[in-house]
Protein backbone atom coordinates (compact mmCIF):
# COMPACT_ATOMS: atom_id res chain seq x y z
CA UNK A 1 0.00 0.00 0.00
CA UNK A 2 1.01 3.34 -0.53
CA UNK A 3 0.07 7.16 0.37
CA UNK A 4 1.40 10.30 -1.43
CA UNK A 5 2.40 13.70 0.13
CA UNK A 6 2.83 16.33 -2.19
CA UNK A 7 4.58 19.50 -1.08
CA UNK A 8 3.92 22.45 -2.97
CA UNK A 9 7.06 24.33 -2.57
CA UNK A 10 11.16 22.40 -2.98
CA UNK A 11 12.28 22.15 0.48
CA UNK A 12 16.26 22.82 0.77
CA UNK A 13 18.66 19.34 0.46
CA UNK A 14 18.84 19.42 4.02
CA UNK A 15 15.10 19.34 4.78
CA UNK A 16 14.00 16.84 2.45
CA UNK A 17 16.78 14.47 3.92
CA UNK A 18 15.60 14.87 6.96
CA UNK A 19 11.96 14.54 6.32
CA UNK A 20 12.89 10.76 4.22
CA UNK A 21 14.93 10.18 7.26
CA UNK A 22 11.06 9.89 9.43
CA UNK A 23 10.71 7.04 11.37
CA UNK A 24 7.81 4.80 11.83
CA UNK A 25 8.46 1.79 9.15
CA UNK A 26 7.66 2.45 5.86
CA UNK A 27 9.58 3.13 3.42
CA UNK A 28 9.71 6.74 1.76
CA UNK A 29 10.49 8.44 -1.60
CA UNK A 30 10.48 11.44 -3.80
CA UNK A 31 10.11 12.40 -6.89
CA UNK A 32 9.78 15.76 -8.35
CA UNK A 33 7.97 17.12 -11.13
CA UNK A 34 4.93 19.84 -12.19
CA UNK A 35 1.22 20.00 -11.35
CA UNK A 36 -1.02 20.40 -13.96
CA UNK A 37 -0.61 24.52 -13.71
CA UNK A 38 3.23 23.77 -14.28
CA UNK A 39 4.10 24.88 -10.95
CA UNK A 40 7.02 22.68 -9.40
CA UNK A 41 6.11 19.65 -7.24
CA UNK A 42 7.64 17.59 -4.69
CA UNK A 43 5.76 14.72 -3.98
CA UNK A 44 6.98 11.85 -1.17
CA UNK A 45 5.59 8.16 -1.30
CA UNK A 46 4.77 5.64 1.75
CA UNK A 47 4.67 2.73 1.00
CA UNK A 48 4.51 -0.35 2.98
CA UNK A 49 2.27 -4.15 3.02
CA UNK A 50 0.64 -2.88 6.45
CA UNK A 51 -1.74 0.57 6.23
CA UNK A 52 -1.47 1.04 9.74
CA UNK A 53 2.44 1.06 9.21
CA UNK A 54 1.81 3.53 6.30
CA UNK A 55 -0.78 5.88 8.37
CA UNK A 56 1.97 5.66 11.49
CA UNK A 57 4.50 7.00 8.93
CA UNK A 58 2.36 9.38 6.85
CA UNK A 59 1.70 11.32 10.71
CA UNK A 60 4.77 11.39 11.65
CA UNK A 61 6.16 12.70 8.09
CA UNK A 62 3.00 15.42 8.13
CA UNK A 63 4.72 16.16 12.05
CA UNK A 64 8.21 16.83 10.31
CA UNK A 65 7.20 18.76 7.95
CA UNK A 66 4.79 21.44 10.60
CA UNK A 67 7.68 21.05 12.76
CA UNK A 68 10.44 22.27 9.89
CA UNK A 69 7.60 24.76 8.26
CA UNK A 70 6.96 22.88 5.22
CA UNK A 71 3.37 22.77 3.65
CA UNK A 72 2.62 19.58 2.56
CA UNK A 73 -0.49 18.01 2.29
CA UNK A 74 -1.95 14.06 1.38
CA UNK A 75 -3.46 12.98 -1.76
Amino acid sequence: MQEHVTLPESPDPATLAALLATPGGARLSARTGTDTAGRPRVVLTVEHADPEVVAETRQRLMRACRERGVRAFVV
